[in-house]
């Protein structure tokens, strides 16, 4: 019976999301659609034991197929991408990491600055974070910035070694999100940073803010797009289904989107806690012109998972 009830409000929640914007808690639980499966494995499961003959055995065998068709796509694994073997070239490379208030390992960082990283998006930027930045000789090779600087958890900066230029910026939110231009190799990219406003603020805080940088994020989406950042919802939260519902963006972990055939989830929050991550709220969305694809990384001091986002070359 508790696999029956917890699955059908998991399945509620996910056929209707407006239901998110009426509680945090329903937000919260929404965080587990992804893990539908899971009560419905247990209510299959209840069923087949209270069955006779050969119920059971078809029980069994419907639980067994369930769990491989709903349960293998989303266990996490080793998502390093060699971006050496893809079949495209190169185009812009982005590392973004929600820093903790200001708490990420920079030495860690410094370990995943690669010649091939053009720009840097932090969320939660704070002036103790720049300053171990600029110790550490990090702002001397990306020069160019947009950004602000906060004690709070508000702050949110992007360094590039290329020139910046300011585009536009969300109304109204708590936190500081942004769209920049950025040029590279004689591409011009816009690039979003983003950090919505989290459901610990309230229901009605999240979906504003969500809808404010969902505003920001449409409103000119030609040429090549990149959107990168602390979302602070997974794929199937009210807010990002309203920013992809219109086709104009792809999350760099669909099926089709990404190189190599990778998996479809990733827990990106929280991590180095005593849970293990179970919620992608750190996302890289890229307009459907380009390619684009991403690998993960661990740095300590922080509680989000680190993403370096490689995009290929415009055509």
């Amino acid at each position: 019976m508790p696999g029956v009830v917890a699955a059908a409000a998991l399945l509620v929640l996910d056929l209707f999301p407006a239901l998110h914007a009426l509680s945090r808690y329903a937000i919260y639980a929404a965080t587990f659609i992804p893990f539908l499966w899971l009560p419905s494995l247990v209510a299959i499961l209840g069923v087949g034991l209270v069955l006779r003959g050969w119920w059971r055995g078809a029980a069994l065998a419907l639980l067994l197929v369930a769990f491989v068709a709903w349960g293998v796509p989303v266990l996490p694994r080793n998502q390093g991408v060699d971006i050496s073997a893809a079949p495209v070239e190169v185009g812009l490379q982005v590392l973004s990491l929600n820093v903790e208030y200001g708490g990420a390992d920079v030495r860690a960082i410094r370990d995943q600055v690669t010649p091939s990283v053009d720009a840097l998006a932090f969320q939660e930027y704070t002036s103790s974070f720049d300053t171990r930045l600029r110790e550490a000789g990090i702002l001397d090779e990306f020069p160019h910035r947009h950004g602000t600087v906060r004690e709070d958890a508000g702050g949110t900066m992007i360094l590039s070694r290329t020139p910046v230029t300011p585009v536009r910026q969300a109304e109204g939110t708590r936190f500081d999100n942004f769209v920049v231009s950025i040029t590279d190799e004689g591409d011009q990219w816009q690039v979003g940073v983003i950090h919505s406003t989290p459901p610990q603020l309230g229901a009605e805080a999240w979906a504003v803010d969500g809808a404010a940088v969902n505003a920001m994020a449409l409103a000119d989406t030609s040429g090549p797009v990149l959107l990168v950042g602390d979302f602070n919802a997974i794929d199937e939260h009210l807010t990002m289904r309203e920013l992809t519902a219109a086709g104009e963006f792809r999350n760099t972990m669909d099926r089709e989107s990404i190189f190599g055939g990778l998996e479809l989830w990733q827990p990106t929050w929280p991590m180095g806690g005593r849970w293990p991550p179970f919620a992608r709220i750190d996302h890289a969305l890229h307009s459907r012109s380009v390619a684009a694809w991403v690998s993960h990384v661990e740095i300590p001091g922080t509680d989000h998972a680190g993403m370096i986002v490689t995009t290929a070359k415009p055509s």
